[in-house]
């Protein structure tokens, strides 16, 4: 039985006894030999350390790794159709049994039969939960007591299982939401935690519930671990008492921090711009929007590729794994290069072809006008007043209340008047810390931008970071070389706001127009000084 992963500090006579088990052989009925079984959980008690085990329908064990106290890095599985006949079993040191986001990330992309946790403390049993893989999209849960265990039938469960195809589930294993747990690093204690906030809103966003938050300040922050070794400490006490299974990190994670992140606390760990990217997927209508969106995905994770040990995180269901890029994000680094370069060629003929679109619009003479503003400030409710109003039925989706409702850019021709006809382009909102990154793989949408003759910038007034808001989208803007464009700013929502606020927002932005667009208020005003910036 070939044996990996960190072995180092333990004795060769101590690896030895491990590789003594492949001598015994499990019965049919059995999840496990009972001797086995003991000498995981003594040896894991002696190493203080995960130890997992591949085993064989015939009941051989195939292999063998050792992990650090948090996790183990799984050896491959050699061949997808031997796979479905193997379960893994792995003991987990700290003493909880429960399978963590991790063991369900590998049960699936590893395409295994079964994956068990064995909860160990102080050399003694604590429990077994057992995940079956399933043609659904949850698997099958059994949870086994010190007591109950070596009743448990494995085949009989096994041939139950395959008769329901997996329709009946442990009600303790039922999936609903994934159940996130957000951190962050703060400059100073005065900061109130709007951006955790953003996060938060983030989070629904991409459909998981968050169930708690942890905040240090930066200058404890560590360069390998992002949090400080007491916070880290903290996190994995608070991650327990909320039964967290996945990690959001508000800022962006070097691959260094990410992998000491999933090692310490067994979860899967997803930082702002993948949580990000994971919306843009699920967002993305258009050939184009899925092409930006799969570049974006793999350039993203490029740098997180450690050759075999790839975070098992990456390929499993869920959060940061959706979008046209799901079934591409096991490619070797090679493979994922040539993808990135196919796809870039790709998007250069989307951006030819909207070059084409472009000279047909100047040809007609009309000015485009491009709206822009942080996500959910009101663009798309704008666009619809706009045609509404002149008179044009509407065919936009308005009225969700999630951020990144518009990904794919769209370009409407509205007459405002008999001298004045234009086209007006919303685009995809504006968020702070907006990586470089993103920026280019979304250019070929942000071209609307840059090309404007006017733009449109609309803010929500009554978010209390609204002045903020606004300062984002001009760095942003200045990032696309379009901050000197003529621009007309819009207060939105202004009946949620205080005349206080909004004197303050007026004396800092350009051209100010307050409205509201739910209250259905009239946008003559906007054309009226629209009407003067292109005359």
């Amino acid at each position: 039985m070939d044996i990996s992963g960190d072995l180092s500090g333990i004795r060769a006579s101590q690896i030895q006894e491990l590789k003594n088990l492949s001598e015994l052989k499990t019965e049919r009925s059995e999840l496990i030999h009972p001797e086995i079984l003991k000498e995981l959980i003594r040896l894991t008690g002696l190493w203080n350390r995960e130890i997992a085990v591949y085993l064989a329908r015939n009941g051989n064990l195939l292999a063998s790794a050792v992990g650090r106290h948090a996790t183990v890095t799984l050896p491959p599985v050699k061949g997808r159709s031997l796979g479905k006949h193997l379960r893994c079993i792995h003991t987990h040191p700290n003493g909880n049994h429960k399978l963590s986001s991790l063991d369900y990330s590998a049960l699936e992309s590893l395409g295994l039969e079964s994956m068990a946790s064995i909860g160990v403390f102080q050399g003694s049993l604590t429990g077994i939960e057992i995940a079956f893989r399933t043609e659904e999209h949850s698997p099958y849960i059994v949870n086994l007591t010190p007591h109950n265990w070596t009743e448990f039938d494995y085949y009989a469960s096994l041939s139950d299982l395959s008769k329901s195809k997996g329709k009946t589930k442990n009600e303790s294993g039922q999936a609903g939401k994934e159940r996130a747990f957000l951190i962050a690093l703060e400059d100073s204690e005065s900061e109130t935690n709007e951006d955790l906030l953003e996060l938060r809103e983030l989070a629904r966003t991409a459909g998981v519930d968050v169930v708690g938050q942890l905040v240090q300040l930066r200058r404890y922050g560590q360069t390998k671990s992002y949090f400080g070794s007491g916070k880290l400490e903290e996190l994995i006490h608070r991650l327990q008492e909320t039964d967290a299974n996945v990690l959001i990190c508000d800022d962006e994670l070097s691959p260094t921090q990410l992998r000491t992140l999933e090692a310490e606390t067994g979860l899967k760990v997803l930082d702002r711009t993948g949580l990000i990217l994971d919306i843009f997927a699920q967002r993305a209508q258009s050939r184009e929007g899925k092409l930006q969106v799969e570049l974006a995905q793999l350039k993203h994770l490029l740098p997180h590729l450690t050759g075999q040990g790839l975070a098992l995180s990456r390929l499993g269901a869920g959060v940061g794994s959706r979008g046209p890029g799901e079934t591409k994000l096991e490619l070797d680094r090679r493979r994922m290069r040539d993808r990135i370069n196919q796809l870039e060629k790709e998007l250069k003929l989307v951006l030819q072809q909207r070059d084409v679109l472009r000279r047909q619009r100047t040809r007609s003479g009309l000015p485009l006008i491009a709206l822009v503003g942080y996500t959910n400030a009101g663009k798309t409710t704008f666009m619809t007043k706009a045609m509404e109003q002149a008179g044009s039925r509407s065919d936009l989706p308005v009225g969700e209340n999630k951020l990144f409702a518009t990904l794919d850019p769209i370009v409407r021709s509205i007459r405002i008047d008999s001298s004045l006809e234009i086209l007006l382009s919303d685009t995809v909102g504006f968020i702070r810390k907006l990586p470089t990154q993103l920026l280019r793989a979304f250019m070929a949408t942000l071209e609307e931008v840059k090309q404007a003759d006017v733009l449109i910038h609309i803010v929500d007034a009554s978010h209390p970071q609204a002045v903020h808001h606004a300062e984002t989208v001009h760095e942003v803007l200045s990032q696309l070389e379009s901050a000197d464009k003529p621009m007309i700013t819009l207060l939105n929502k202004i009946d949620q706001v205080g005349e206080e606020d909004l004197s303050q927002l007026t004396s800092y932005l350009p051209y100010p127009i307050k409205i509201s667009l739910k209250r259905g208020d009239s946008l003559k005003p906007v054309w009226k000084v629209l009407s003067s910036l292109l005359n």
